[in-house]
């Protein structure tokens, strides 16, 4: 349930178009099989974002369930009916065209372990909180009032969005964060020890499915229900649980029938604690493209996606990124690179999908296309 949000607002995150605005565009390219077509994601300029009004209550009954039957017309008299007017077109729904893509990207793996050397990899790096688990997943962020104790839990997801607004004049949750204050690890309690495992215990259990997964969820199943895929998935999350405890939840998961394989352990990464969990993703993300560069590949290119649901995360893996392609263009020659901003809050940032090109410039992700 949201309170106080602007018509406008409810209307960019159903995937509405807003009045004198356009969520997102959808252009048909030629796709690689003959008579085809594909929709691009196109990523045009942030929007200015309008007065935000945020209660604490999971918004994920309006981003992430499935559309409702909306039910028949009572049949009326024939004189009574209205004349028949043509069909509105479809209404943009750019988090939707954003899943597609995300699982659209993720092949198959290649063949089995033993062939896999020479094989082109596809690996999978991806966020937790508000990317692959949703709004409503139990793990909260505390805002202490200035001068006192009194506590205000913020959901992962929401966090993204207030994060910068925290001690200025912004409403949320029925507070204004002017009062309100971030005291460092006592603020993100819940981001160490097992703490990861029980909040996912609690969701699956007792939450419907379409609060505590995201937008990456399909993704990361599909990821980790095959041998190859799972073995190049990789977690990089601002928790700070050891690696181990993140694989915890992942075997509560597989134990839960969600999943058939773990992801390795190694490839578990928390990097809060810092101020700069964005820098610290762009560099682990460097170092594991570079780490595929190295791979030998008979036929075709390795590929590598990143899915992130915070705009500042997005924004710093593509900019690191394309940074080093500039001065380096050879340097990932034998990689193809594709970044998902999966922001289901934000209002001034659309869900994207694009592709990072050798010279350092981007393009918008094709529906279909070859990896």
């Amino acid at each position: 349930m949201v309170s106080g949000l602007p018509v406008f607002a409810l209307l960019l995150l159903l995937g509405a178009p807003a009045p004198a605005q356009v969520l997102t565009s959808v252009r048909t390219t030629a796709a690689p099989v003959p008579g085809l077509s594909a929709p691009a994601l196109i990523a045009p300029a942030g929007l200015p974002s309008p007065a935000l009004a945020l209660t604490a209550p999971s918004l994920a009954p309006a981003l992430a369930a499935p559309a409702v039957a909306i039910p028949a017309p009572v049949a009326v008299p024939a004189a009574l009916r209205p004349s028949a007017v043509p069909a509105s077109p479809e209404r943009p729904n750019p988090l939707g065209q954003l899943r597609a893509a995300l699982v659209d990207w993720l092949k198959p793996g290649v063949a089995a372990e033993g062939e896999a050397a020479a094989a082109p990899v596809s690996a999978y790096v991806l966020d937790l909180d508000g990317n692959a688990f949703g709004p409503g997943f139990p793990t909260k962020i505390i805002l202490f009032k200035k001068g006192g104790d009194q506590e205000l839990p913020v959901p992962t997801a929401h966090f993204a969005v207030i994060e910068k607004s925290i001690g200025a004049d912004f409403a949320y949750g029925g507070v204004n964060l002017k009062d309100y204050e971030l005291r460092g690890d006592a603020s993100f309690r819940e981001f160490f020890g097992p703490k990861f495992t029980e909040d996912l215990r609690y969701a699956v259990e007792n939450l419907p499915a379409s609060e505590w997964q995201g937008p990456s969820w399909p993704a990361l199943v599909r990821a980790l229900n095959d041998p190859v895929l799972a073995a190049h998935t990789y977690v990089l999350t601002a928790r700070q649980h050891t690696s181990e405890q993140l694989l915890d939840g992942f075997r509560y998961l597989q134990s839960a029938g969600f999943i058939r394989y773990l992801p390795k352990v190694e490839n578990l990464h928390g990097v809060g604690g810092t101020r700069r969990t964005a820098e610290r993703k762009a560099e682990l993300m460097a170092e594991f493209i570079d780490a595929l560069q190295a791979s030998p590949a008979t036929a075709g290119r390795h590929a590598i996606g990143f899915s992130d649901d915070t705009w500042a995360n997005h924004e710093k893996m593509r900019d690191a990124l394309t940074a080093i392609l500039r001065r380096e263009p050879g340097r990932w020659s034998k990689v193809k690179i594709v970044l998902f901003f999966t922001g289901s809050n934000d209002l001034s940032h659309r869900p994207e999908a694009i592709v990072l090109n050798d010279d350092g410039t981007t393009r918008p992700y094709l529906l279909g296309e070859p990896r």
